[in-house]
């Protein structure tokens, strides 16, 4: 039960830890500021985005170097193309006004 619970704060501290980052570049940057309520629902979206796509290439790594039996530099290409686009879209996040 504690595994759970500790699982679970951990999650609402990072969801606010996420959300002050975020406001923080975007004050660093000196955007105008959003709703509080308009950066959580953007962070929420990114953090789906960012749980799908991680799924998605651990299946493509897992089904390129264990049934197909490739390479272990060539089976971690869609895992760096996650990556590099989930890079990509925290920074456009950060950007957008």
């Amino acid at each position: 039960m504690s595994g759970l619970l500790g699982g679970l704060i951990e999650g609402v501290v990072d969801f606010v830890t996420d959300i002050w980052v975020l406001r923080r570049q975007r004050s660093g940057r000196n955007l105008p500021t959003k709703s509080l309520g308009r950066d959580a629902a953007d962070v929420v979206l990114f953090d789906i985005w960012a749980l799908l796509l991680s799924i998605l290439g651990f299946a493509c790594f897992a089904a390129m170097f264990f049934a197909a039996e490739l390479p272990l530099w060539i089976s971690l290409l869609p895992a760096a193309a996650v990556v590099i686009y989930l890079l990509y879209r925290w920074f456009a996040l950060v950007r957008a006004e």
